[in-house]
């Protein structure tokens, strides 16, 4: 069940402010947004996880995108704020078979069905769907990811936005 991933997403003190709103990052040629460092279009080299991936908030709203690496993940995990989920997509689900018209705002259910990556405050998970045990724990680059299976990532998801309200 996953009860086991159970966060807290409402931040002490009440009030929720949303740090992850769409097109934050703007586009390659257009930079808005330098939040966790990151640059839409960026590039990387050195323990790189993603390449091209597109980065949506838990509304599915796309917030940018670019290759992320070990120092991206974690500092995206130190500095996001409570109740935020920085979800990640392959370079395919985010730009290539995305419905027409919904490149920007996929939703919610696009967005679950198809991440590769969930970062919360001080979590990585990886999603897996070849059969993994859930809560499996996997060591990428120093970092632990647990795994989320396929099926869980919708619940999980609607488990956070259910707490806020």
């Amino acid at each position: 069940m996953l009860q086991v991933f159970a966060i807290s997403t409402k931040p002490k003190g009440g009030l929720f402010m949303v740090q992850l709103t769409k097109g934050m990052y703007g586009s390659e040629s257009n930079q808005t947004g330098d939040l966790f460092g990151l640059a839409c279009g960026q590039m990387c080299s050195e323990k790189k996880i993603t390449h091209n991936s597109g980065w949506y908030n838990r509304s599915g709203e796309k917030l940018g995108w670019g290759d992320l690496n070990a120092e991206d993940f974690a500092r995206i995990a130190r500095e996001l704020d409570a109740g935020e989920f920085f979800i990640i997509l392959s370079e395919q689900d985010s730009r290539w078979k995305v419905p027409e018209g919904k490149e920007e705002d996929p939703g919610v259910l696009y967005v679950a069905e198809h991440a590769l990556y969930i970062i919360t405050r001080n979590q990585l998970f990886r999603v897996d769907d070849w059969g993994y045990e859930r809560g499996r724990r996997e060591e990428v680059y120093g970092l632990t990811f647990i795994i989320l299976i396929k099926q869980d990532v919708k619940a999980f998801i609607k488990h956070s936005i259910l707490q806020d309200k």
